[in-house]
């Protein structure tokens, strides 16, 4: 704009490239915090998209499973968590007549079940009856680091590259075994983990995390780490 002001400016001769329009990517969740009536305190972290009615996305076969612990109104709270196909944490509902870390529960979003200590299949067991204290205790405090999410992404990039040219990636290998209908066989799954650990991925994976362990160590002492026994 300012060279349509500004007559001292330098008028281009060539007019600038048009931008891409291309979809953005929304990676950051939408947010409702609230206290209602009563005294409850509320939160909603769910997916950017079209609104649509619950009842229409719980009937779509991709919808993923729903985790619940206590009920509205109770001295427990109630707390929702929804994970989509891909077993990440998709929706987030908490009512709570109790205040509750709302921070640390938003930083949930996006993250895979097993990086919670096995949610899914622990819940399945009946070991989870109270997702508010299960998901303060300490070893979950390393999810709510400010500086989580930067591991994960590091870890993401190490398992989508490799160092020698013309190897394929982990990425490239899972790509070709999955099957969108039926997903991964045992012997798939077992092939995959074996380029997992015959890569060194495995053991690239080990290192980040506890470099991010020790060198965080100052607000997460309750993580064990080598050296200390």
């Amino acid at each position: 704009m300012l060279r349509l002001f500004d007559p001292t400016l330098d008028t281009p001769l060539e007019p600038p490239e048009e931008p891409l329009n291309l979809i953005p990517i929304y990676r950051s969740p939408k947010i409702v915090s609230a206290i209602l009536p009563g005294d409850y305190h509320y939160l909603y972290v769910y997916k950017p998209c079209v609104p649509t009615p619950l009842s229409q996305l719980v009937t779509r076969p991709d919808y993923g499973e729903v985790f619940v612990t206590g009920e509205a109104g109770s001295d427990q709270g109630y707390m929702r968590l929804h994970c989509n196909s891909y077993n990440s944490v998709e929706t987030i509902t908490c009512l709570s007549k109790k205040t509750f870390s709302k921070e640390n529960f938003v930083c949930l979003y996006g993250v895979h079940e097993k990086m919670l200590n096995n949610l899914a299949s622990r819940f399945k067991e009946g070991l989870i009856t109270d997702f508010y204290k299960y998901l303060m205790e300490p070893w979950a405090m390393a999810v709510y680091h400010d500086r989580f999410a930067d591991l994960r992404d590091e870890i993401r990039e190490l398992l989508i590259s490799t160092d020698k040219e013309g190897l394929s990636t982990l990425e490239d290998l899972a790509r070709n075994l999955v099957d969108e209908e039926f997903g991964l066989t045992p012997e798939q799954k077992k092939e995959l983990m074996m380029a997992y650990v015959s890569t060194g991925a495995k053991r690239a994976v080990e290192s980040r995390l506890l470099n991010f362990i020790s060198y965080n160590y100052y607000h997460l002492p309750m993580y064990a780490k080598p050296g200390m026994v």
